[in-house]
């Protein structure tokens, strides 16, 4: 039996993928990496969309194939999560963690929407076309994006990651 006849639509399929990867995050994450995480996540957003605008080659490479620029967003950002993970800002990712569960869990909802929603705007038109009007309306679109893109930014700043003194020391 296929994994795939087990939905009845792609949309409760990428619906099931959301909540299995936040809570993949919740298990395999910790609340101290979760800044760490934040900053990968914006960084190789950016980079993705940025570098592109400097670089014909890189514009070639994403012209030429469909998949690379999904590719080098996944590369970047999980390569800049292990660095990030191993550096001198783990130690500072310690001390701003956030402190209430119910926090951590908006910031992981906040960091798997972008994810998924990055994701899903790097894919090609060919794949988009067979998703439906609820995958199109929680990640396929600009303001999904924008809302998605502002979220974790807007608990960082409403909810701090705590330290004694509020950002940093």
């Amino acid at each position: 039996m296929d994994f795939l006849s087990l939905f009845p639509t792609i949309d409760l399929f990428i619906l099931f993928l959301f909540v299995g990867a936040i809570l993949l995050n919740a298990i395999f994450v910790k609340k101290e990496k979760l800044f760490i995480d934040l900053l990968a996540l914006y960084i190789a957003f950016v980079l993705v969309i940025i570098v592109p605008m400097f670089s014909v080659t890189v514009v070639g490479w994403f012209a030429m194939h469909e998949y690379i620029r999904l590719l080098a967003f996944l590369v970047v950002k999980f390569g800049l999560l292990f660095a990030l993970w191993h550096s001198n800002l783990g130690d500072f990712s310690k001390k701003v963690s956030p402190t209430q569960v119910s926090t951590s869990v908006m910031y992981r909802i906040g960091l798997m929407g972008l994810f998924f929603t990055t994701i899903i705007y790097f894919l090609p038109v060919t794949i988009k076309v067979y998703f439906g009007t609820l995958t199109n309306f929680l990640f396929g679109n600009l303001i999904a994006m924008l809302f998605w893109f502002v979220l974790p930014i807007f608990f960082a700043f409403a909810y701090r990651f705590k330290t004694r003194r509020g950002w940093l020391e």
